[in-house]
């Protein structure tokens, strides 16, 4: 049951803050923040960190804001792009380019991208990287698309019981790891980028780093 947030909401983004799956989003000129309910994993992080108590279960919403769940609902029916995923050859390109990193500083990774709902379309393991590090950096590009986070900041959460059951109930491809960096294309997710190999979690991290500057030039 996903969360919703009212017309009580008075922008002061603290549940932004919090949500471990980056599901609240507002435009400019909009009077609130919305909850996208096709995200939500009902985690009530949100809800307790409201000022205004703007925020409640769909279930439990009540009489007077029926109306919010709508309005969060429409909010993403009309402001989430209808795009497909990375482009296969933009995958590819990502690949390189992280790759191209990490021998720049002198480490072997494999580097991985996959679609919004997490489905490789692009894995590339250097000479030298161990084998175990394909299947780490797909498992990282699938977290953080599930997430629609970096997995860095959700490292910081792994020790939280919600997500240690996600973990289990994911049978293992959910890593808590930094190494993952979710594509957006405005507010839609369109995919994520995952490396492994790096001696240090930060190279890791600069490879997928350096993956978006296919992006940015692509702009």
């Amino acid at each position: 049951m996903p969360y919703v947030i009212t017309s009580l909401c008075t922008n002061d983004g603290a549940c932004v803050e919090v949500c471990p799956v980056a599901c609240i989003h507002t435009r400019p000129g909009a009077p609130q923040f919305y909850i996208d309910p096709d995200v939500c994993i009902d985690c009530e992080q949100c809800e307790i960190v409201c000022p205004v108590d703007a925020i409640f279960k769909d279930v439990d919403v009540p009489a007077e804001h029926a109306a919010s769940i709508d309005a969060n609902a429409s909010f993403f029916r009309q402001n989430k792009a209808v795009v497909g995923p990375v482009a296969f050859e933009t995958a590819w390109e990502m690949v390189d380019r992280a790759q191209a990193y990490a021998t720049s500083i002198g480490i072997a990774v494999t580097a991985a991208v996959v679609d919004e709902a997490g489905v490789p379309i692009a894995v590339g393991r250097m000479d030298g990287a161990a084998p175990r590090t394909a299947e780490l950096a797909v498992s990282k590009a699938y977290t953080a698309a599930a997430f629609h986070l970096a997995t860095a900041d959700l490292a910081a959460q792994a020790r939280q019981p919600w997500l240690r059951s996600l973990i289990v109930a994911h049978r293992g491809r959910l890593v808590p790891a930094a190494g993952g960096l979710v594509i957006f294309d405005g507010i839609t997710i369109i995919g994520a980028v995952g490396v492994a190999g790096g001696s240090e979690s930060e190279q890791d991290v600069l490879c997928c780093q350096a993956a978006f500057a296919v992006l940015e030039g692509a702009h």
